[in-house]
């Protein structure tokens, strides 16, 4: 039998896409940040927020 490859480990985060690269590079030449950072911050952005009131309805 052959000998598995070994795999490098994943760091978890998908590839970037395209637009998220050119948004980053926009957006971290206006606001003086590296392209890492500022892609980081985009996907911050839009990762979902879980929301903390229970039962739906919101009080006064």
């Amino acid at each position: 039998m052959a000998k598995k490859k070994n795999r490098q480990p994943t760091s978890g985060t998908a590839a970037a896409s395209r637009a998220e690269i050119q948004e980053a590079a926009y957006f971290a030449r206006k606001c003086g940040l590296t392209r890492d950072e500022a892609l980081q911050l985009i996907r911050e952005a839009h990762a979902p927020v879980e929301k903390g009131v229970q039962g739906g309805k919101r009080k006064h």
